[in-house]
Order: C-alpha cells, then sequence, then structure tokens
C-alpha cells in the first residue's frame, strides 16, 4: 500500500547560484526531497550569501498493513 509520509525540512540555498530566479531555486531544491507543501525564507545571511528555506514536504513510502 502507498501511503504518504510529512516531513519537516530546512534547505540552504546559495543566492548566488539562484541567478535571479530565487523561487525556481528554492523549488529544484525542495522537489529533490519531496513534494513541497509549503516552504518560507525564514533568514538570509548576507555575508555567505545563503537563504534558510523551511518547508513542508511529502513523500511516497510503501507500507503493509499489519
Amino acid at each position: 500500500m502507498m501511503a504518504l509520509a510529512t516531513h519537516f525540512i530546512t534547505v540552504d540555498i546559495h543566492l548566488g547560484e539562484a541567478q535571479g530566479d530565487l523561487v525556481g531555486a528554492i523549488e529544484v531544491a525542495l522537489a529533490e526531497r519531496g513534494e513541497p507543501l509549503r516552504w518560507a525564507i525564514t533568514q538570509v545571511n548576507s555575508a555567505t550569501q545563503t537563504a534558510t528555506v523551511e518547508a513542508v514536504v511529502t513523500t511516497h513510502s510503501n507500507s503493509e498493513l499489519l
């Protein structure tokens, strides 16, 4: 049986690598971890040029009923 699992994750995005499309860079990074339900930029570090993104994502997992 297929089940959905929900995960709270934190991802750091390098602003220089976003090349002007920060939302696109965030969506790509989150898609690598699951299907994003919601996300928010919670911190920007100007010294390291990174943005911290907190997100809730879902993943599919196989589970068997006992």
